[in-house]
C-alpha cells in the first residue's frame, strides 16, 4: 500500500510573504510561475537558447554581475546595493553547469519581497533543519525554470529514453549540472519516478551514539549511502524518508565506486516500495567529506 505522502509546512517568514493573500496556495507553484513568467519576458527582449545564459538573463533584469574569488559564500551571493540595485557575484572557477545554476538560483531571490533587505547566498550544504532552506527550496525550484524552460526542454526530454543515459547530452545542450537536470527530467517525467540524493554517513541515532564510549571495542557503525533528500514526480506514491539507507548491493552503492549508470530492478525497506526500476550515476562533488553533498544520484521509475 502506497503511503500519504506528508504536506509541506512553510514557515519561513518570506515565503509567507510570498502567499500573502493567496490563501492555500502552493508556494512552489507561485515560483514556477513567477519564473515562467520572467522567461516569457526575456523572450521577448531577445534571450534564446539552448543553452540560456543566466548572465545575459540577470543584466535584463538590470542586476550587475561580477566574478569573485572573495564570497561569503562557495557558489555565489546576491547583495542589495545603494539605490535598491543588486549585485550578484559568482564563483569563477566552478564549472558551466554549476555557475549558471547559482546564477538562476540568486535571480530567483528577486521574486521575493525582502531580496534588498540582506545578502543571499548559494552554498553547498544543505541545512535541513533550517528554516531558510524553504528559500533555497523554492530556488532550486525557479532556478530549473530560468535554466531549462519547459518549452524546450520537454520537447527535448520527448525525443531521448527517460533514462539516465539520456542525461549527459540533456547536461551539455543546457550547460547545466547532473543535479540539475535530474530535478528537471523528474518534474516534466511522462510516468511516476523520484530522483533521489545519496551521500555515505551515519544515521542521526549512529551519529549520537559514536559520541559516548563503547563497551565493546571495535563496534563502530559503518558509513551506509543513505538519502539526502528527493524530489519526487507529482504522481509518486511514495515518501522517501531522508537519512534512509540502501542495502550494500543496491545499484546506487556500485554508482559511487565508477562514474557509469548503474541501473537494477529493487525493492528497498521501505513501506511502500515494491519493485522498481533504479539507475544510479556518481555525481561530481568538491567535498565528499561533506555528508550533506550528494555524492550518487538515483532515479526510481516504472519498472
Amino acid at each position: 500500500m502506497a503511503q500519504t505522502i506528508p504536506r509541506r509546512v512553510w514557515r519561513h517568514k518570506s515565503v509567507l510573504a510570498l502567499t500573502r493573500g493567496r490563501k492555500g496556495a502552493d508556494p512552489a507553484e507561485i515560483i514556477r510561475d513567477k519564473a515562467r513568467d520572467l522567461v516569457k519576458r526575456a523572450r521577448a527582449q531577445g534571450w534564446s537558447g539552448p543553452p540560456f545564459d543566466p548572465l545575459i538573463l540577470a543584466s535584463l533584469l538590470g542586476i550587475k554581475c561580477r566574478p569573485s574569488r572573495d564570497l561569503f559564500s562557495a557558489e555565489a551571493q546576491l547583495s542589495p546595493q545603494p539605490g535598491r540595485q543588486l549585485l550578484l557575484e559568482f564563483h569563477p572557477d566552478r564549472p558551466d553547469g554549476r555557475r549558471n545554476y547559482s546564477v538562476c538560483h540568486e535571480i530567483v531571490h528577486t521574486f521575493f519581497d525582502d531580496c534588498y533587505e540582506l545578502v543571499h547566498q548559494r552554498k553547498v550544504a544543505r541545512v535541513l533543519s533550517d528554516h531558510n532552506e524553504e528559500v533555497e527550496t523554492l530556488c532550486q525550484i525557479g532556478a530549473s525554470e530560468l535554466l531549462m524552460p519547459e518549452q524546450e526542454f520537454a520537447d527535448d526530454l520527448a525525443q531521448v529514453q527517460f533514462s539516465l543515459t539520456s542525461m549527459p547530452a540533456l547536461v551539455r545542450r543546457y550547460a547545466a549540472s547532473r543535479e540539475a537536470v535530474l530535478r528537471r527530467m523528474v518534474h516534466l517525467s511522462p510516468c511516476p519516478c523520484a530522483a533521489v540524493f545519496f551521500s555515505q554517513r551515519l544515521s542521526p541515532r549512529e551519529k549520537e551514539a559514536a559520541k559516548r564510549p563503547r563497551l565493546i571495542p571495535d563496534t563502530a557503525p559503518v558509513p551506509k549511502m543513505r538519502i539526502v533528500y528527493s524530489v519526487p514526480s507529482h504522481d509518486f506514491p511514495i515518501f522517501l524518508p531522508p537519512h534512509k539507507s540502501v542495502a550494500d548491493d543496491s545499484c546506487v552503492c556500485a554508482a559511487s565506486i565508477i562514474d557509469v549508470v548503474e541501473s537494477a530492478h529493487e525493492c528497498w525497506e521501505i513501506a511502500g516500495f515494491g519493485d522498481w526500476r533504479v539507475e544510479a550515476i556518481r555525481l561530481p562533488t568538491r567535498d565528499e567529506a561533506d555528508e550533506t553533498t550528494p555524492t550518487v544520484a538515483a532515479l526510481i521509475c516504472c519498472s
